[in-house]
């Protein structure tokens, strides 16, 4: 009698463990590839309008598994569109408003144009296309992102080229989030409109179930492996925010110490869990 193991019947348990904003600045930086090279970490994202491009381009080819992707952004800094095809997009000085409550606010009044959040996302995928980076996948600020009109606009750009990852955030409640209200409020309503854009969007839809944007900077040890234990089977992100801060300690630290632990590793292992890039999902 053909004996088949008992392994070959375990759910597969996939997962992507990002930190954003790879160049946003030292500190980041480095957390980043530590966390890689010495614990979970499988991508991340850089900046859509990030200023040096040489740069991040040569720290990133020291990783070469590392997965990358592109955050569009509509905050701080200038736009990688000219400034007159992006007008809705701007503050008064030509660049985009330092705050995230502008651009709510350009949203309540109905002022964002979708050709606008288009051309300018176009813009910021093509100029890391054209430097040599492997987009992976396409992410946005949290909140701005979570905006119907904005998410229609990321899901057309992913689209144009031809990228398959597409983060729309939405993660499931847990007791965390009753120790800080207005935290745990603000995730539930980007998750809400997360299902919202999920429901109207076309094939492009968001694969992995997302983790971990409540705890961004305040990823402990123990958090980690929380969420560890509830992933089933199926495609996960864990979302993080390590740093390496050579001038003191930084919340940062605290995710990246955590990404690094022995038993973070030995959690994964025993789960059977295979971490993953975003190219691998799709």
């Amino acid at each position: 009698m053909l004996e088949i193991p008992v392994a070959a019947f375990t759910p597969t348990i996939r997962l992507v463990v990002t930190a954003d904003g790879f160049g946003a600045s030292d500190a980041r930086t480095r957390g980043i590839l530590a966390a890689h090279r010495d614990g979970i970490l499988t991508g991340t994202s850089v900046r859509g309008n990030a200023p040096d491009r040489a740069l991040i381009m040569a720290q990133l080819a020291s990783v070469p598994r590392l997965g990358t992707g592109v955050m569009l952004v509509l905050t701080g800094g200038a736009p990688v569109a000219p400034i007159h095809e992006v007008p809705s997009l701007l503050g008064p000085a030509g660049n985009f408003p330092p705050n995230v409550s502008d651009v709510l606010l350009a949203w309540a009044k109905a002022s964002l144009r979708a050709n606008d959040l288009e051309r300018e996302f176009d813009a910021q995928v093509s100029r890391w296309r054209d430097a040599g980076l492997r987009v992976e996948h396409l992410c946005s600020e949290a909140i701005p992102g979570a905006l119907p009109i904005v998410a229609a606009a990321t899901e057309n750009v992913a689209r144009k080229h031809g990228i398959t990852g597409l983060r729309i955030l939405g993660e499931r409640p847990t007791l965390a989030w009753a120790a800080d209200v207005p935290r745990g409020l603000a995730t539930a309503a980007i998750g809400v409109l997360g299902w919202y854009n999920r429901r109207h969007m076309g094939p492009l839809r968001h694969g992995p179930q997302t983790w971990g944007h409540f705890d961004g900077g305040h990823m402990d040890e123990i958090r980690l492996l929380e969420i560890l234990g509830r992933l089933g089977p199926g495609s996960h992100e864990i979302l993080c925010s390590p740093d390496s801060d050579e001038s003191g300690p930084s919340p940062g630290d605290r995710d990246r110490t955590a990404l690094c632990a022995p038993r973070v590793r030995e959690a994964v292992t025993r789960r059977r869990i295979e971490l993953c890039r975003w190219a691998d999902l799709f």
